[in-house]
């Protein structure tokens, strides 16, 4: 059952997000979310945007501050050789979501019209094998950052509805996508690690 603290993670993460979306990233009904967003309102750690609900300052720091217990929790060797291993799948991942958006037509790059199932179904081929890796991986790092374990759940359900026939769920950005959760569980990879998206960017490694 998710709680306050868990949703103030979601959303330091996310940065913002509605009630479905949300919901989706949870695995809850958008009446469980909503109960908890009202109490998150109603307390000061978050606030309502057009685009959703995001945490104010004080909720940032509360974010921070769960984060910092985390960080200090987790086996930081073991944390930065996984990191390794995520390196090696993320430059797959982006390999890989380059070729689903885009493709080579006599020769020259174009963007990928979707028409051709052959080929889509070769990339998504792909996507399966390299979900493989990082289910294990995810496994591996959650036996010492519990809230890791989170993301295989949504990446399996992201390749599920894909494998059932929906594209969206590849790189949609609208909805727990399987490249909307990459990006997620990367940055919270990132943040336990205490570097940022510009250093990652720097060494060649952000998403």
């Amino acid at each position: 059952m998710t709680d306050a603290e868990t949703l103030v993670a979601c959303l330091y993460i996310k940065g913002f997000g509605k009630t479905e979306a949300l919901s989706e990233a949870l695995g809850e009904p958008a009446e469980a979310v909503e109960a908890i967003l009202t109490e998150l309102f109603a307390s000061g750690n978050a606030e309502q945007t057009r685009a959703g609900a995001r945490l104010s300052a004080q909720g940032r720091v509360l974010a921070q501050e769960k984060l910092a217990a985390e960080r200090a929790s987790v086996d930081h060797r073991r944390l930065e050789e996984e990191y390794e291993r995520f390196t090696k799948l993320n430059a797959d991942f982006k390999e890989l979501v380059t070729d689903w958006q885009m493709r080579e037509v006599d020769g020259k790059r174009t963007r990928n019209d979707h028409k051709d199932a052959v080929y889509d179904t070769g990339v998504l081929s792909r996507l399966a094998a390299l979900h493989v890796l990082a289910a294990t991986l995810i496994e591996d790092i959650s036996a010492h950052a519990p809230r890791i374990g989170g993301y295989k759940r949504r990446l399996t359900s992201a390749l599920v509805k894909i494998e059932a026939e929906d594209p969206r769920y590849v790189t949609a950005p609208d909805r727990d996508s399987y490249h909307t959760v990459w990006f997620e569980l990367h940055q919270h990879l990132i943040n336990l690690l205490g570097t940022t998206r510009e250093q990652e960017a720097a060494a060649g490694r952000a998403l």
